[in-house]
């Protein structure tokens, strides 16, 4: 059972990855945010639910679907999950369960649907979702009624009213001491429904119906400011999100301190980390846009970092994959960090808790150590800042095992002082009770160290100024062996996505979809035989080469700016390809 598990999980995976690379958008939303509290913490929409779908039929995962050479195993899994409904599970089953059958349910949303958090009352955490219904009045009616019939023994029901509108409130009894949520309230308006954990909450959203007063989410400083650097020329966003994650941490205080005083203690500390600079992470996605099938974008908003943010600086730079990055891998990412200001921030925090020089102390006291390596002197000292990671499928793995193929990684570190770094790799071999075993290969001296795993182990080597760690020796030796004789920087694969990148940038990343899935997918297809999903006939899965023409390549980039930080995300459009 636990193997029959496990196959479905790599099948949802496996659809999972490839619809990540399709999905990202939202429209401009007019109303979700004009409608909450300016400090909603959390904020999440899809402003026009049926516009979503129709996009999402044309994008490559929806044509993917559609393929007829999909659908003798679509039609396979639809005929295992009919046997399933039709042993308790069908339409019968969800009128009794709710009121409405699956497709009425299905068909609700008809217009915008947002989720929300905020602290509504005081040191209470409220979550309300609003969804438009359109003409759906009577599935709304049907449903309505099952929940006030099947909370008639669980909760006291009662309601208020203003302006005509009426609240709708469950006040659960005694027997639902375990939940979260003490009340359960919804009110419809305008087409609207509208659910919240608390009433004041809903009154909250109710005094903002119109969208004109001053004090709303939309009119907060660091959502719009996140918002407008998330704007593509394509239009609105298919979907669209806001996080304040220095509120939710206010918030989650607040509510435990109301149970725990001594909790308040945390509150002064928050500062002190440079926490409170971290003030909010807002993005959308597009789909269908002149250049791409989907593109995402985000902006995090950290004015002035200080404290432990200070760790994570990236600036600007000219980034390439090196030479010695293969064209056939399934991933590479590559950043240019500031070590120097990390380290300063690091030390600053230790220092702080720890006294005058304490970090400076346990480097010094570490060099002293039977290693005799100091960890910022001879190790992060040496480091330019530039670093690259690399992933690829293990080469000869059987596809045809229990667990889902393995991936090998490889990380290169950009170096100050080559030959530096290779003593002090040569001088860490010669310590006492350093498990490591060293060989010369191809002119480099390649240090291997066993891992508790069997037939697993970590190799390192200084080469073409980098120093390298992976999993895989023999990614290792491929790479002392053939650097320079094909590159993944002069692949028109990669230029493809490359052309897309700024000419400066703090982070890139290149994914090749079909070097990343074809395992995976191979190794599902294979499963035939082995109880794949109680019964399911993964052998009417067609060849990898009709999925691979469904499959886009996509990039993302970092640049670095005055309140922050946007990043940008993109799969190919078909002629991209």
């Amino acid at each position: 059972m636990i193997r029959n598990w496990f196959r479905a999980a790599a099948v949802i995976c496996l659809l999972q990855a490839m619809a990540s690379r399709q999905l990202a958008g939202a429209t401009d939303v007019a109303l979700g945010e004009q409608r909450l509290p300016q400090d909603t913490f959390l904020f999440f929409a899809v402003p026009d639910v049926t516009e979503f779908q129709s996009q999402w039929k044309t994008s490559a995962f929806g044509k993917f679907i559609e393929d007829p050479e999909f659908h003798p195993f679509l039609d396979d899994i639809k005929n295992k999950l009919g046997d399933f409904l039709v042993n308790g599970y069908n339409d019968t089953f969800f009128i009794s369960l709710l009121g409405v059958t699956l497709e009425e349910l299905c068909n609700l949303p008809q217009g915008e649907v947002t989720l929300a958090l905020m602290e509504q009352p005081a040191k209470k955490i409220s979550a309300v979702v609003t969804l438009n219904y359109g003409e759906n009045d009577e599935t709304i009616e049907k449903l309505l009624q099952k929940m006030h019939e099947s909370f008639e023994d669980l909760a006291e029901d009662s309601t208020e009213e203003r302006d005509d509108v009426k609240i709708n409130i469950f006040t659960f009894s005694d027997s639902m001491a375990n939940s979260p949520f003490k009340t359960l309230a919804y009110f419809k308006h305008d087409k609207y429904i509208v659910f919240g954990t608390e009433v004041d909450a809903l009154w909250e959203v109710l005094s903002r119906w119109k969208g004109d007063r001053e004090d709303t989410l939309a009119t907060n400083d660091v959502f719009k400011h996140c918002m407008d650097r998330c704007k593509d020329d394509s239009g609105a966003p298919a979907m669209k999100f806001f996080v304040n994650p220095f509120g939710m941490i206010q918030s989650a205080l607040n509510m435990a301190q109301a149970v725990q005083p001594q909790v308040g203690m945390v509150a002064p500390f928050l500062p002190m980390l440079g926490i409170d600079k971290l003030k909010g992470w807002g993005g959308a996605t597009y789909l269908s846009t002149a250049d791409f099938d989907v593109v995402s974008k985000s902006f995090i908003y950290a004015e002035t970092p200080t404290g432990i943010l200070n760790v994570f600086q990236f600036p600007l730079t000219e980034l390439t994959p090196p030479k010695w990055v293969r064209p056939d891998v399934s991933m590479y990412f590559g950043g240019n960090w500031d070590n120097a200001a990390a380290y300063q921030a690091v030390e600053g925090m230790v220092d702080m808790f720890q006294g005058r020089g304490a970090l400076t102390k346990f480097m010094d006291k570490a060099e002293d150590s039977e290693l005799g390596v100091h960890p910022k002197k001879d190790v992060l000292d040496l480091l330019d800042g530039k670093f690259h990671f690399v992933q690829s499928a293990v080469e000869g793995e059987d596809v045809e095992g229990e667990e889902a193929p393995a991936q090998n990684f490889f990380v290169g570190l950009s170096l100050k002082d080559a030959a530096q770094a290779k003593k002090m790799l040569a001088k860490l071999a010669q310590s006492e009770g350093y498990p490591v075993e060293s060989r010369e290969f191809n002119g480099e001296t390649i240090y291997e160290i066993a891992l508790s795993q069997e037939d697993q182990s970590m190799s390192y080597a200084v080469s073409e100024g980098h120093l390298i760690v992976t999993n895989s020796t023999q990614m290792l030796e491929s790479m002392l062996r053939t650097s320079g004789s094909g590159a993944l920087a002069d692949s028109p694969e990669y230029n493809r996505i490359s052309k897309h990148f700024p000419a400066k940038t703090s982070m890139i990343s290149f994914q090749n979809s079909d070097a990343q899935l074809k395992r995976l997918y191979d190794w599902i297809k294979n499963a035939n035989g082995q109880d794949f999903f109680e019964g399911i006939d993964v052998s009417q899965l067609p060849p990898f080469e009709v999925l691979q023409k469904h499959l886009r390549s996509s990039g993302s980039y970092i640049v670095p700016e005055k309140k922050g930080a946007l990043m940008i995300g993109f799969q190919l459009k078909d002629g991209e390809h």
